[in-house]
């Protein structure tokens, strides 16, 4: 795996500090980074996940309501049942994918 932060050494290991910080500065400096790359990694895993599971429900709620329209085949009292199972549907999606924001 390769860098995400570049260090000012240009390499990995050993960690060196910039000019003028002590060790333990340095030390501080490092766990300081490492704890941002790894929130941003978590964030971004987040935000990709959500997107999936938003793009998959908005592709599953449009084939719903589609084939809702199908069975009901004009019939109004059918149409209002089926509409019911597909908008039950984008409600769940919907929450699922809200999920992701707390």
């Amino acid at each position: 795996m390769s860098d995400l932060i570049p260090r000012p050494s240009g390499r990995v290991m050993p960690f060196n500090p910039p000019e003028g910080f002590s060790r333990s500065e340095g030390k501080a400096l490092q766990r300081a980074q490492n704890a941002e790359v790894s929130r941003g990694l978590v964030t971004a895993a987040r935000v990709h996940a959500a997107g999936y599971v938003a793009a998959t429900g908005m592709h599953l709620s449009g084939m719903l309501s589609r084939e809702a329209e199908f069975q009901a085949n004009g019939d109004p009292r059918a149409a209002e049942r089926l509409n019911f199972i597909a908008d039950s549907f984008a409600e769940y999606a919907a929450w699922e994918v809200r999920r992701f924001q707390r």
